[in-house]
């Protein structure tokens, strides 16, 4: 059993390494080496942003690195394409006969090839985009509050959307506002999507208050970020002025309040010093050798100060416009964290690919391929957008249906979003890390490996016959 094992796996890296190095023949790799050097080198110089550190660094990682992934997708999705289909045209597939090479370990020694190449591409691309952060960071000399982190995000405890959801449907059934025609599973659909982008209302004069319970507690003296968005009419947003007030609950009768009459931003940020909740801290921000000790459960107010008569509503989405943030790690492990996403990704599509140039020839698996890709694109557009009025005519029912399919199919897969959290300073969890590497590299890719392999053998058997 182990020397048949060994055996195979001696066969696999076998066509592992005749892969690679055909690849590496090729003027193809040697195109896309420029492409993406001219990607990392010139773009960055190329696109202007705000002239702030926070500009820089948007165009170096959601620009930069967003435009090099995507030539790196169509490259391996291409390459893929062509693997099996070249070698199936030009008959050297028939050796498969001859030596004592499985379908499977074809399909695999492919499959790391490509896996190697991308590993080795996409380590160059962020080695490029890490370097040009530091010598910004060093020619510019930034601020320590300026240098891109990672942080964990602690969002307040609410319901979850299916919770609300179902808890405004009661109430609807209670009114007997029940839309007619519609089915129960429908209207739960639609109140869970509303539910995730639901905005609340804070009129001048009121005031609204999240719970936090952070999942790792933090040692006090740690700094805590408090981010708010909000939204309101442009023109009275001079006059809109508001009160946080930050809480620890292990820590009672100590907040730290702060004033917010700026209102122009998109985010809101204001960092606390936990010291401030020590239990012999006098005022705010003054440091004590109080009682130390885990901090985990936070309190944060906000009371709206405007003039009601001159200054208008805050309108701000409970589950995604306010968050904690704490310290997560390095900004280094968090960009080793966001390529290992991509790469994840590359993985899936590499399958695909691999998979469809075993089932065609060169042309029609790189146009199915690029029509899929491009389906898979629109079809999570529009399922963000319809409505169940759009549903419910006959003409829209057939289109989304295929955009409704495609998004749950691919939902997934594209669940991580690595790039955001990079540029929101954010810390790419390990259970997200996690889940898309088994999802993207190895559970999809061993279904389309089983089809792929399933027609190399049909193919082998034909053409023996």
């Amino acid at each position: 059993m182990f020397k048949a094992v060994t055996e195979s796996a001696r066969r696999i890296w076998g066509v592992t390494v005749l892969a690679v190095r055909a690849s590496l023949r090729t003027k193809g790799v040697t195109a896309l080496l420029v492409l993406l050097a001219v990607c990392v080198g010139v773009l960055p110089n190329v696109v202007k942003g705000d002239g702030t550190p926070e500009g820089e660094l948007h165009i170096l990682l959601a620009y930069t690195l967003g435009f090099a992934f995507g030539i790196l997708c169509l490259a391996t999705l291409w390459a893929a394409c062509a693997l099996f289909a070249a070698e199936i045209d030009s008959e050297r597939m028939s050796l498969s006969a001859v030596k004592p090479v499985r379908a499977a370990e074809f399909w695999v020694g492919k499959w790391f090839a490509l896996l190697l190449l991308n590993a080795a591409l996409l380590l160059a691309v962020y080695a490029g985009v890490y370097a040009q952060v530091l010598w910004r960071m060093h020619r510019k000399g930034w601020e320590e509050a300026d240098r891109p982190a990672s942080r964990r995000v602690t969002r307040p405890e609410l319901p979850t959307p299916r919770e609300e959801a179902r808890q405004t449907l009661e109430l609807m059934r209670q009114k007997n506002l029940t839309p007619k025609g519609l089915a129960e599973k429908a209207i739960l659909r639609t109140l869970e999507e509303r539910a995730q982008d639901k905005y609340d209302v804070i009129n001048p004069g009121e005031q609204v208050r999240w719970q936090f319970r952070l999942l790792r507690p933090l040692r006090e003296g740690a700094p805590v970020t408090v981010r708010v968005t909000f939204d309101t009419e442009y023109s009275t947003r001079e006059h809109v002025k508001g009160v946080c007030r930050l809480g620890c609950r292990e820590r009672p009768g100590k907040t730290v309040e702060v004033a917010l009459d700026d209102f122009t931003r998109n985010a809101l940020e204001f960092v606390v010093d936990t010291r401030a909740f020590s239990q012999g801290s006098g005022g705010r921000g003054q440091e004590s050798g109080g009682a130390g000790g885990a901090l985990q459960n936070f309190e944060l107010t906000f009371a709206h100060a405007g003039d009601p008569k001159k200054a208008s509503a805050l309108m701000v989405r409970f589950r995604q416009d306010v968050a904690l943030l704490t310290p997560g790690g390095s900004f280094e492990a968090n960009l080793a964290r966001a390529a290992c996403v991509h790469w994840g990704v590359l993985a899936l599509l590499a399958a695909f690919g691999l998979t469809l140039s075993a089932c065609f020839s060169l042309p029609v698996a790189a146009f199915v391929a690029t029509v899929l890709l491009v389906l898979t694109l629109v079809g999570n557009s529009v399922a963000e957008v319809i409505s169940e009025e759009d549903a419910s005519l006959w003409q829209n029912r057939v289109g989304i249906w295929v955009s409704r399919g495609v998004h749950e199919a691919s939902l997934r897969a594209m669940q991580a979003a690595p790039l955001t959290a990079l540029t929101r300073g954010e810390r790419i969890e390990g259970g997200v890390l996690g889940a898309s590497l088994a999802w993207n590299g190895l559970l999809l890719p061993l279904c389309f490996a089983a089809a792929g392999c399933w027609v190399l053998r049909r193919r082998e058997m034909a053409d023996a016959g």
